[in-house]
């Protein structure tokens, strides 16, 4: 199953099986077994000209072992068709700054990226601070 995700200028995809849960994101802190939870809003994560969303936001949360993180954005949504996804190629996966990109799917006849939300969701557990984005949401 493929996951369309729509942040406030663009649209990602990524496979569900990534994904642990998607709800509404938590005011907590930590999570019912105390392991702290990281959030932050996809879009501006992904590209600085992406601006914070506002308004209802939903949360993919992917459990780390030690941390949670809520990667939000305003819409989600499960495709009942899923596109055909063509794998980047390993030069240009070579050249990629983050690994955060699994291929590219036509949808609607526009190239969409295909997200690792596992590879982001690590990242950010770890800490991973991009120039353009220095606060988490």
């Amino acid at each position: 199953m493929i996951l369309l995700i729509t942040t406030v200028y663009r649209r990602y995809l990524c496979r569900q099986h990534d994904v642990d849960s998607i709800s509404q994101p938590t005011t907590a802190e930590r999570d019912e077994r105390g392991r702290p939870i990281v959030r932050y809003q996809l879009g501006p994560l992904l590209d600085p000209n992406d601006p914070p969303a506002s308004g209802r936001l939903h949360a993919l949360t992917i459990a780390m072992r030690r941390r949670v993180v809520e990667l939000t954005a305003p819409h989600v949504d499960l495709l009942v068709t899923a596109p055909s996804i063509i794998p980047l190629a390993p030069f240009v996966m070579a050249h990629l700054q983050l690994p955060w990109v699994n291929g590219v799917a036509l949808l609607d006849n526009q190239p969409v990226v295909v997200l690792d939300l596992r590879r982001i969701a690590t990242d950010v557990a770890l800490g991973l601070r991009l120039a353009h984005h220095k606060e988490a949401l």
